[in-house]
């Protein structure tokens, strides 16, 4: 493609591929992970959200999310959301001060476009660890607390769902 340097990602250039595409090869990971890893699949994910997380911060800049501008996570994460045409109803419970080992944030997505594999993968019993919308909520809430406590890791769980009418709920944890 023209335009896309080798081994970089961005969001900047606009092809449209359809999510029910995505949402296959979400869901085909998914299965794979915990076909091969069982119970450790949840365990890689943690391992993940350090990768993932960087390359996520800059491609939401490269659309104009401010990332290092994080000020308020209530409106920051349905902001960041919305930009990437991921969900337009998002909700974000916050700790009183927040950035303290144990605070949990909790964030509630109703609308994700993500949302038919965490439905298809509960049906089967299987643990939704590659969500996309924790990938990028994990990245948002610890770049905002590392400014707080640069050395603050977080843990991510998406809870499982008990019918689709239900939202996505993510805890992102500090440790």
């Amino acid at each position: 493609m023209v335009g896309v340097k080798e081994g970089e990602f961005t969001l900047t250039e606009k092809i449209e591929v359809p999510s029910g595409l995505i949402n296959a090869i979400v869901a085909g990971y998914q299965i794979a992970l915990n076909r091969t890893l069982g119970q450790g699949a949840a365990a890689m994910t943690q391992l993940l959200l350090k990768d993932i997380g960087d390359f996520l911060e800059g491609m939401l800049e490269d659309i104009g999310f401010e990332v290092h501008e994080i000020q308020d996570l209530k409106s920051d994460i349905p902001k960041a959301f919305r930009m990437l045409g991921i969900s337009d109803k998002v909700e974000v419970e916050v700790p009183g001060d927040g950035g303290e080992s144990g605070d949990k944030y909790v964030i509630k997505i109703h609308d994700s476009i993500f949302k038919p594999v965490a439905v298809l993968l509960a049906k089967r019993g299987i643990k939704f660890t590659l969500s996309p919308e924790s990938f990028i909520a994990a990245a948002i809430v610890r770049k905002a607390i590392r400014k707080v406590k640069p050395g603050a890791q977080v843990r991510v769980r998406l809870k499982p769902q008990k019918s689709p009418e239900e939202p996505l709920v993510i805890e992102v944890t500090v440790r």
